[in-house]
């Protein structure tokens, strides 16, 4: 009788055990819902990867946006361009082939830093009165100027003039003149040769010098500006115009 109560006893108590959830017997209960995927416990899942197709879309703006965008950069750009744009133009009006072979063997005039700022002054002019029919010149031919004057500040003082005050004096100077050959020039070019070639004189020739080819400077002027008006904008800015040589 006794043998038979201890059995149901421990029956009993076997069965209570498995039912507890902190008892040893629960742990493959615990280890299967630990073993549960991630999905049932994340309330977000990680995304599954991508194909490389979708993840390197490219952003393309709306057509009406871009052209929003265009006439921005078309309106601003030009401010920031200039001096690049200026500089560029630069080099080929400080690189012509003649300054002394024609300019002071042929046509006299001394070898100094005055006929070399008169002679690319002409030159600089040139190019002014190309870029002026470009609805950005104003900027253009301000970056233009701004590297000739650079340049010309850097011969000043490769010259031998250290005294800041000196330099600005005659760059001063050197604005003004630049400013009154600009003037006459541009009223050459619109009236006739012959005051064309009277412009050139005064600002080419120094008091006691003299030139011998005035009339082939006119007709040369007049052939390279008409070389540049068949030039197109964007090949001038970008380099693509070289003046020719002074034919005899």
């Amino acid at each position: 009788m006794l043998a038979r109560s201890a059995n149901l006893c421990r029956t009993a108590y076997s069965a209570r055990i498995q039912r507890c959830p902190w008892t040893v017997g629960a742990r493959p209960t615990v280890l299967a819902l630990t073993q549960q995927p991630r999905s049932l416990y994340s309330s977000s899942p990680k995304d599954p990867a991508k194909p490389a197709s979708e993840a390197k879309k490219t952003l393309v703006l709306p057509p009406s946006y871009a052209d929003t965008v265009r006439r921005l950069l078309r309106r601003f750009l030009p401010q920031y361009q200039s001096l690049a744009i200026g500089k560029v133009v630069y080099e080929a009006c400080s690189t012509y082939p003649d300054f002394k072979e024609f300019w002071v063997d042929d046509c006299q005039l001394p070898e100094t830093f005055q006929t070399w700022f008169s002679t690319t002054s002409l030159y600089v002019w040139m190019a002014m009165v190309r870029i002026r029919a470009d609805p950005n010149a104003k900027y253009y031919n301000q970056g233009l100027v701004d590297c000739f004057f650079r340049d010309a500040e850097k011969k000043i003082r490769a010259s031998g003039i250290k005294s800041s005050r000196i330099v600005n004096d005659t760059l001063k100077d050197l604005v003004s003149s630049f400013k009154g050959t600009v003037m006459s020039l541009d009223e050459g070019f619109a009236r006739s040769d012959a005051v064309l070639a009277a412009a050139i004189w005064r600002n080419l020739v120094p008091a006691d010098g003299n030139i011998l080819q005035t009339e082939q400077v006119v007709w040369y002027v007049r052939r390279q500006i008409q070389r540049l008006d068949q030039c197109a904008i964007d090949d001038l800015i970008a380099g693509g115009f070289v003046f020719e040589k002074v034919e005899l």
